[in-house]
């Protein structure tokens, strides 16, 4: 009988250690399949036209960024949940960004993804904004 508590209870503070541990899932939650909704770049919405165009596919650890048939951004990523808000960083992995590291933030929001970013050698946005001369990228994305 006493082996039956002693399982219970140790099952029990298994269960509320995962539990309390800051969620690792964040990540796995953004890879799938998104269409842009909005694209505001330096200050300057982006025509319909193009909008409509741009897709984004995440993995695990792969950031994609085709406009129609063209790749625009190809690269790695890590995110990190325990900032506010929640941190990207993207390292290029062909062409003149290679090796260069992206960094922005972003907001999961049910089937809504914020991110606003700069380019590498930028500082890392604070909010999701893009004024005039801020370089800084904001996109809002939906899950298809």
């Amino acid at each position: 009988m006493n082996v039956i508590y002693f399982l219970s209870a140790l099952a029990a503070v298994l269960f509320i250690a995962c539990a309390a541990e800051p969620s690792r899932t964040v990540k796995h939650d953004l890879p799938g399949n998104w269409v842009c909704l909005s694209a505001i770049v330096d200050g300057k919405p982006l025509p319909d036209e193009t909008v409509r165009l741009l897709r984004l596919t995440l993995t695990s650890d792969r950031y994609k960024t085709e406009k129609g048939a063209e790749v625009l951004f190809d690269s790695t990523y890590s995110v990190d949940h325990t900032k506010n808000p929640n941190q990207i960083n993207m390292v290029g992995t062909e062409g003149a960004l290679r090796g260069k590291e992206a960094h922005g933030i972003y907001s999961l929001e049910g089937d809504t993804l914020r991110i606003c970013y700069t380019m590498p050698g930028e500082q890392r946005p604070q909010a999701f904004e893009s004024t005039p001369g801020s370089k800084a990228f904001r996109v809002v994305w939906k899950r298809t």
